[in-house]
């Protein structure tokens, strides 16, 4: 059924828009004419325009505006200037097809403070010249072809306060230098290829932080992680997924005191296991809104903590929770079904074990995802009434031998997944006239209904 394929892989980069739309907002360009520029952009940084313009492949002819008879560069897609000096201070170019090479002539683009130039085809190292570009606050450079390593020269853009190197092909390790722009609030380095980070101390510096993706980043050997990385005050915005993080955290760690922030947390695919939720659910009074942990071996859990704990509900503020994958037995805490912002629960595949319990009918949960495991039997049709879900999948659990009725009160769900359930009855003969009007998918596969 898939219910959370689409969702989990695009829960991040959905999440991090906002800070990015605050800087389109002010981004302009496209050659407007009534931008109310009192000067005109100077000669000199005209001319580093074309020099610019001259290395680079435009197939789909978003730069015709820029050319040399044409004086004033204020005018020409994707510039924006200074109203009042004429000064050149963005570059708003991102998904315009681009590819060649970036001209050194950036540089004399002295007042430049935006330079987005992401979601094109650019190619070869990333130049190190643009560290010499000390006014940037501002620099996405993602989702292109950039290869080799990361230039340590980017560590001198103190003023950055946004920097975007994700998916692209990257290696080598993540500069230390890094730790020089203590100016950063979004750090944004997913899937920038086959690189690592060995010593996270340098991170201790970025007291600004806010948001920070290091998807896919090997840090197997940053053992003081939790320590420094989620010891960031001002952190709401954590990514660290298929990182190859192993057991490795203090238990006492800094973030049980400084975490209060963190409203998104994502540490899928690594090599963490139970002892996490040592410093994990003792948290209170946090902001955390989604919590993925799928894929990692949690599979020794503690007697006191069972399979889902009962701390969970410190989570108060929690919409989406995925523990998909990680081994987790036991029973299903009633806290979970109490928490009241949860919308989406993913625990599929997993041994967890068990009634379902009847405070599923009071959840606010309106994608339930309990496939794949041991769990048994489903309440009566009364405490289901008030489900007001829109997905289920309780694919491959005990549900039989009877032929669940309850369905039929549930007027918001949309999909349901209900196959190899040891099912072993006949469907009602109103079933068919009275189902769930929004329902347009059902599966009843791989079990003995007739």
């Amino acid at each position: 059924m898939n219910l959370f394929k689409a969702l989990s892989t695009s829960t991040s980069r959905l999440v991090s828009s906002s800070f990015v739309s605050k800087f389109l907002l002010v981004g302009g360009g496209g050659g407007d004419d009534d931008k109310g520029v009192v000067n005109k952009c100077s000669d000199k940084e005209r001319h580093a325009l074309l020099d610019f313009k001259v290395g680079l492949q435009d197939p789909n002819g978003h730069l015709y505006t820029w050319r040399a008879k044409e004086d004033d560069c204020c005018k020409w897609f994707g510039v924006t200037c200074n109203n009042e000096t004429g000064h050149v201070i963005e570059l708003e170019l991102w998904h315009s097809g681009l590819g060649g090479k970036i001209s050194h002539s950036l540089v004399n683009l002295s007042n430049l403070n935006h330079l987005q130039l992401s979601f094109n085809s650019f190619h070869g190292p990333i130049p190190t010249f643009i560290g010499s570009m000390t006014q940037l606050r501002y620099l996405d450079l993602s989702d292109n072809g950039f290869n080799g390593i990361i230039p340590a020269s980017l560590g001198s853009l103190t003023e950055l306060s946004y920097l975007d190197l994700s998916h692209n092909s990257l290696y080598g390790t993540i500069p230390p230098e890094f730790g020089n722009l203590t100016n950063l609030e979004e750090l944004l380095l997913g899937y920038v290829g086959r690189c690592r980070v060995e010593n996270v101390e340098w991170m201790s510096h970025l007291s600004y932080l806010q948001h920070l993706e290091m998807d896919e980043i090997s840090m197997s050997k940053a053992n003081n992680w939790v320590n420094v990385v989620l010891g960031l005050g001002k952190l709401s915005h954590l990514s660290l997924q298929e990182c190859e993080l192993s057991q490795v955290m203090d238990p006492y760690s800094s973030f049980v005191n400084s975490s209060s922030s963190i409203e998104f947390l994502d540490l899928r695919n690594n090599n963490l296991t139970s002892s996490m939720y040592s410093w994990l659910f003792p948290l209170t009074n946090n902001k955390l809104r989604f919590l993925l942990l799928s894929n990692n071996p949690i599979d020794r859990i503690p007697k006191y903590l069972e399979s889902l704990p009962d701390e969970i509900e410190n989570f108060s503020n929690l919409g989406y929770l995925c523990l998909s994958h990680n081994h987790l037995n036991g029973t299903i805490s009633e806290k979970v079904w109490e928490l009241p912002k949860l919308e989406t629960l993913d625990v599929s595949f997993n041994n967890l074990r068990g009634a379902i319990s009847v405070n599923i009918g009071n959840s606010k949960v309106s994608i339930n995802d309990l496939s794949k495991n041991s769990l048994e039997g489903v309440p009566s049709i009364d405490p289901m009434s008030n489900l007001s879900a829109e997905a289920i999948d309780l694919s491959s659990c005990n549900l039989g031998p009877q032929f669940p009725k309850w369905i039929q009160n549930l007027k918001h769900l949309t999909r349901l997944d209900i196959s190899n359930t040891r099912i072993s009855d006949t469907v009602p003969l109103d079933f068919w006239d009275t189902w769930p009007s929004r329902l347009h998918y059902l599966n009843l596969s791989s079990s003995n209904i007739s």
